[in-house]
């Protein structure tokens, strides 16, 4: 580890991707914020996967910036990068000592910007020592098996972060509609999405596995999906999908979370239901994730994906992934198996 001679104020945080990838970096902040309180942490997200922080009560302030292709049709491009401007030279003024670029890999990009934003150091994995100055601590990319969570808190390691890495850190809304779920029973939290097309389990699955676990009648399902039509060019998703499925279960304890859950609605309603959940069953990708942070266990069908970089961080969980690396290729008897040895766990 090296050893650093600024002690942080002021952190800038950079993380712009995925809704996984940035719940990833909370168990650091976490860290980061009980070996310094006093530090001011400013975290850099996208519009896509702010929600998933919005409410964290470790982080003093977060920017927001809009990529390209998730802006609203009515904005301009020219408003896009004016508003990019403007929040850089934002964070410019803020003087910060340390800009982390929180991924466990070279983010060449992110390190570009970070030298725009002028702080005293920038700390993050780059292989190319030339795009760092004297002051900065640029790490070789590890290619060790280790979680993204543990290679990301190796870079705060650099700050004079130590300790155990505590879990990832969200919060679900106050009031939360419950809607007609039954006290008594159990809640199992079906999401039914993916973005990758090798990452999906056939619909007919999911509702021979709900058929199955419905024989104990000490369960309820709450099906999540992604919001959208499949047609839709910007935001396609799974509502034939989940409105097949939900008729698929017609005499089953089924129901949709929210009843009326569509691509207006936001990530915030996913969380909120599936802190709801006694446990959860999905595809590797953000549900997981958020469903980790929530403290679910969770069953999880990987596909062609490293499970030792990607597992669910911090819970209890069992982890499927057939040997042809296709989630199609698990078993409705390995599902079903994996749910009921987790719910016995």
């Amino acid at each position: 580890m090296i050893s650093t001679q600024i002690t942080p104020s002021k952190i800038l945080i950079i993380r712009r991707d995925n809704i996984g990838d940035l719940l990833c970096v909370t168990p650091s902040i976490r860290a980061l914020k009980n070996t310094y309180p006093g530090c001011n942490v400013t975290l850099l997200v996208n519009s896509y996967n702010r929600n998933v922080i919005a409410n964290n009560p470790d982080i003093n302030k977060i920017e927001v910036y809009t990529k390209a292709k998730h802006k609203e049709s009515h904005v301009s491009l020219f408003l896009i990068f004016l508003k990019k401007f403007k929040m850089i030279l934002r964070l410019r003024r803020s003087k910060f000592d340390y800009v982390i670029i929180a991924s466990a890999s070279e983010r060449v990009r992110d390190w570009r910007l970070a030298k725009l934003c002028k702080p005293k150091s920038i700390i993050g994995y780059l292989n190319n020592k030339k795009g760092a100055k004297k002051e900065d601590i640029a790490l070789d990319v590890e290619n060790k098996n280790s979680h993204e969570v543990e290679r990301v808190f190796n870079l705060f390691k650099q700050v004079g972060v130590h300790g155990i890495i505590p879990p990832m850190q969200l919060y679900p809304s106050d009031n939360i509609n419950i809607q007609d779920i039954d006290d008594s029973r159990r809640v199992i939290g079906i999401n039914i999405s993916t973005r990758k097309e090798s990452q999906r389990w056939p619909l007919k699955n999911f509702f021979k596995l709900i058929k199955e676990l419905s024989k104990n009648q000490k369960f309820t399902f709450l099906i999540f999906w992604s919001p959208g039509s499949r047609d839709n060019p910007k935001h396609p998703g799974d509502d034939e999908n989940a409105i097949e499925l939900i008729k698929l279960c017609k005499n089953l304890p089924v129901s949709l979370y929210p009843e009326t859950w569509r691509e207006s609605n936001t990530l915030q309603e996913l969380i909120d239901g599936l802190s709801l959940c006694d446990y959860v069953v999905t595809p590797d990708g953000g549900a997981m994730h958020i469903s980790a942070a929530l403290q679910k266990p969770i069953v999880c069908f990987f596909g062609d994906v490293d499970i030792q970089h990607w597992y669910p961080w911090g819970v209890k969980y069992k982890l499927l992934q057939a040997k042809s690396y296709r989630v199609k290729d698990i078993s409705i008897d390995q599902a079903v198996n994996s749910v009921i040895k987790l719910i016995n766990t």
